[in-house]
Formats: C-alpha cells, sequence, structure tokens
C-alpha cells in the first residue's frame, strides 16, 4: 500500500507519496506495516492546513479523479542549495548562524513547535520558545503562523546533510523575574495544572510563570490540565517558582 499525502493548489488536487513528503519517519524493526503507517498518518495529521512547498513530477488520472503528482523532498533540497549553500555577493548565504528569519509552521505538537526553515524541518523544543514555562505549545502556536526565529548553527556541506539549530528565546530579554516579583502574597492569578506528583501540583500562570500548590481547598482533586484559582503565599527567587495553594477548581480537563 502507498501512502499520499493531498494538498490542494488554486483548487487542484496534489497528490504527494509520503516518501517524498520528508517526514523523517522511519519505520522500527520490531513494527508491523500497520503500525508505521499508523505513526505516518498521526505526523500528516498534525500538518492539516499548512503551507507546504512541492514540485510537479507528473499528472495522472483523468477527469475529475485527475491529480498531479508532486514532490516535497524534491522542494526542499532545492530550497536548501538557495539559501544555505550558496553564496551572495557578501560571500554568505542567505541563511547563516547568527541571522534572525521568519519561518511558518507546518504542524502542531504539545512539546515542540516544528518550524520549516527555508527547506529544513527543525523542532524547537518549549524550553527554547521564551522565557518562562511554556506547557503546551498548542496554546500559543498554530500550524500557519509565521514566527521569526534566531539561526544559531547551521552544519553540513550538501542539501541532504544540511542540520540548523535555532531559537525563539533569543529574540527577547529574560523578564522572568520581573514578572515574577509582579506578583505579591494573596494575589489570586489563574491557572493551568501541568502536573501532580507526590501530593504536589504543579502550575502554569499567566505569562509562563510557574507556581506549585502543596494544598487544594476545592472538594475535588486537581488534575493536568484543570483551569484553577490558585493563591501566592510566597515567591521563591532562587527557584524562579510561586509558592501558594488553590481555592478552587474553575474548569475539570476531562
Amino acid at each position: 500500500m502507498v501512502l499520499i499525502a493531498i494538498a490542494d493548489y488554486k483548487g487542484q488536487r496534489v497528490a504527494i507519496p509520503v516518501k517524498e513528503m520528508m517526514l523523517g519517519v522511519k519505520p522500527h524493526e520490531w513494527q508491523s506495516e500497520d503500525e508505521y503507517n499508523e505513526r505516518v498518518s498521526r505526523v500528516l495529521n498534525r500538518m492539516m492546513g499548512a503551507e507546504i512547498d512541492f514540485v510537479v513530477r507528473g499528472i495522472s488520472g483523468r477527469g475529475e479523479e485527475r491529480a498531479a503528482v508532486a514532490s516535497r523532498q524534491a522542494a526542499m533540497l532545492r530550497l536548501r542549495r538557495r539559501f544555505y549553500l550558496t553564496n551572495g555577493t557578501n560571500g554568505k548565504p542567505q541563511v547563516y548562524p547568527g541571522r534572525f528569519v521568519e519561518v511558518r509552521l507546518v504542524a502542531e505538537s504539545q512539546l515542540s513547535i516544528p518550524p520549516e526553515i527555508f527547506g529544513v524541518y527543525t523542532p524547537i523544543r518549549n524550553p527554547y520558545l521564551r522565557w518562562g514555562y511554556v506547557g503546551d505549545c498548542r496554546d500559543k502556536y498554530f500550524v500557519g503562523d509565521s514566527i521569526q526565529v534566531y539561526v544559531k548553527t547551521v552544519e553540513g556541506d550538501t542539501p541532504e546533510s544540511l542540520r540548523i539549530d535555532v531559537d525563539t528565546k533569543s529574540l527577547t530579554e529574560d523578564d522572568t523575574r520581573e514578572k515574577l516579583l509582579s506578583l505579591k502574597p494573596r494575589t489570586n492569578c489563574m491557572g493551568k495544572v501541568t502536573d501532580v506528583k507526590g501530593g504536589v501540583i504543579f502550575i502554569n500562570l499567566v505569562d509562563g510563570i510557574r507556581a506549585i500548590a502543596h494544598k487544594c481547598f476545592d472538594r475535588r482533586k486537581p488534575g493536568r490540565g484543570d483551569d484553577v484559582l490558585f493563591v501566592c503565599n510566597r515567591i521563591d527567587e532562587e527557584g524562579g517558582v510561586i509558592i501558594g495553594f488553590i481555592s478552587r477548581i474553575v474548569r475539570r480537563n476531562i
């Protein structure tokens, strides 16, 4: 069975075989074909609505079934040559370490955002997205968004071996301490529970401020993803966290 991804280009149906999508999903030795196809399908589902580049290889079918057959891999390799491996008049390529570039998000994930940076697919994990805590990237970043990133490193001298490292933290100054100190004792804040371990409740407050609660005065037990009303008791500057308690659960994550 041949898996294909379907793209729409100005109303024209474009079929791209999965092997030409350059997803980076390799089958494990212990996986069956069905299990591998399921993994690939999950990756493609996270890309729904994404804008991608492709090179048309031919036309297949007749009538309403007529569709273009294309390769995303060919397009990405072309972009890599153009932006990373071809020097301009200044002796540098268009993308190099130390440069800020605008890129587009082509998928969604809880723990990272996966932008395509001129032909290079480079997930950025949540600790490198911004100062402060990022619990679920899907709350702030969406497929189709354009964002700026800072290029930290570029490695490889061929389109196939090219690897880059980027982040978005470098675009802003670290203001987590100022945000932390802006909260005073007995302040009420809305937050989202990120984890519960050993009776300790971990909470993400506004602007990525982390909080810890040892008590919950709601008759219900808080769980991951619940929206809660948190009351600040004190600030742990060294640990970069607010200590307090949950006065009530506002919305359950069911």
